[in-house]
């Protein structure tokens, strides 16, 4: 199928900090200028109210090891890929499918201090596509990563993130932006989380988180522009060795730059976070919340959530996590969306030299009669799920040079079908690291 063997270069990065909760990773394939506006699809939305799992990019795990090892302050990654997407437009009529070439070069700098953590890492993509009926044939793609982490002491630390950039695809596993292919965006979140533990059995961590986003094209823009702030405070008991008590609140507002959607949730949670084995740990919460609807009236739901983190061997992990919440969406006849978002990681080193990972999501989204615009009039309550994995396998030639092969799928099954579409994408590539 591919005509010849075309050099792309894409970029991945696993910071030094990435066990300990520093995501850099965002899957975004770049894809042409839609010839006429898609209709925005609901994510499931992205808030700090859903317990988030930390994924490295897909096949990299050994990036974090081979910055330690070489004892450098910075290290340069860059990925050549060819592609073959078959719904460049995620359409669920008329699909265009077409090769694509990629090269997105990358820079990782980590800078430790005595008490104190420093990384950052800036990745630029480029993508062309050997067909594009828009006459878009190359598209670009930016992001920045910051992280300080600071300890005060043993018992306090403080763990600052920003993410942010100018980007063209969904972003369907990290929950970001539309589903659709809606043109290009530029969106930033930027987290503060602070760790107290103020006696051997109480502890508290205090978190806030800003998303924001907005999009070139002023017709989706109208509906999608937007700002969401979340505030979590959690107090933690610890009366077993192995278990610890967890209650806490959540407040979450999300507020439309151009149109009068959005909501504000508060939430209530309590639950117990288990270290069964040193290398397995899971949390648990139910609870329950209100929110009030920018349209008029409140919603009353339950709250749940769970995650796994299991570290199966020295570069091996399975990372997963559910939530039941209300979270934002991007349907512009709607305040919200009721979902139960689950997402995991796996990254599994078969041999020292060939690792398989697999990074995926699932949300199942309920839309009432309260969270719908009462005066559309046209749109009755529906359900909608949206799904996105990402699977593949990297040879590690040695510490310079990795070869990869993978496969993205991409789907939405809404009740309103004019939202659906599958998207399928097999990937070769390979990576470079000095």
């Amino acid at each position: 199928m591919l005509r010849s063997f075309v050099l792309t270069v894409s970029l991945g990065f696993a910071l030094a900090g990435l066990a300990h909760g520093l995501d850099v990773s965002r899957t975004q394939t770049a894809g042409p200028d839609s010839a006429a506006p898609v209709t925005p699809v609901a994510t499931g939305g992205a808030t700090a109210t859903a317990a988030t799992v930390t994924t490295a990019p897909a096949g990299t795990g050994s990036f974090a090891d081979t910055l330690t090892d070489l004892k450098r302050f910075f290290t340069v990654t860059a990925d050549v890929r060819e592609e073959y997407d078959d719904n460049i437009y995620t359409s669920n009529t008329n699909k265009v499918s077409s090769l694509k070439e990629e090269i997105s070069p990358s820079i990782l700098f980590s800078y430790p201090m005595e008490n104190s953590t420093l990384d950052a890492r800036y990745t630029a993509g480029f993508t062309y596509y050997n067909h594009s009926p828009s006459g878009q044939h190359v598209d670009q793609d930016h992001d920045i990563v910051l992280r300080y982490n600071h300890s005060f002491s043993d018992r306090f630390n403080l763990d600052v993130r920003d993410d942010g950039g100018y980007h063209v695809d969904p972003a369907l596993l990290q929950d970001i932006g539309t589903v659709n292919r809606d043109g290009a965006y530029y969106d930033n979140i930027a987290t503060a989380e602070f760790t107290a533990q103020w006696t051997p059995l109480f502890g508290t961590v205090t978190s806030y988180s800003n998303s924001f986003i907005t999009y070139e094209n002023g017709d989706i823009g109208t509906f999608e522009d937007s700002d969401e702030n979340t505030i979590t405070q959690d107090f933690r008991f610890a009366f077993w060795p192995t278990v610890t008590f967890a209650a806490g609140v959540i407040f979450d507002n999300i507020d439309y730059f151009y149109t009068d959607r959005g909501y504000t949730n508060y939430t209530a949670d309590t639950g117990f976070d288990w270290q069964a084995l040193p290398s397995l740990s899971l949390g648990f919460r139910v609870g329950g919340s209100v929110a009030t609807l920018q349209q008029g009236g409140t919603e009353e739901d339950p709250y749940a959530s769970a995650n796994l983190n299991w570290q199966l061997g020295e570069r091996s992990r399975f990372i997963a996590s559910y939530v039941h919440t209300v979270t934002p969406t991007d349907f512009a006849q709607a305040d919200a969306q009721t979902s139960d978002r689950v997402t995991g990681n796996f990254l599994y080193n078969i041999t020292p030299d060939i690792t398989t990972h697999f990074e995926g999501s699932y949300t199942h989204a309920e839309y009432s009669s309260e969270d719908l615009d009462p005066s559309a009039g046209t749109v009755d309550s529906f359900s909608e799920n949206v799904a996105a994995f990402d699977t593949g396998v990297t040879y590690h030639y040695n510490q310079y040079l990795d070869f990869e092969l993978g496969y993205i799928f991409s789907i939405v099954d809404s009740q309103e079908q004019f939202r659906d579409y599958t998207r399928n994408q097999v990937y070769i590539g390979v990576r470079g690291t000095y």
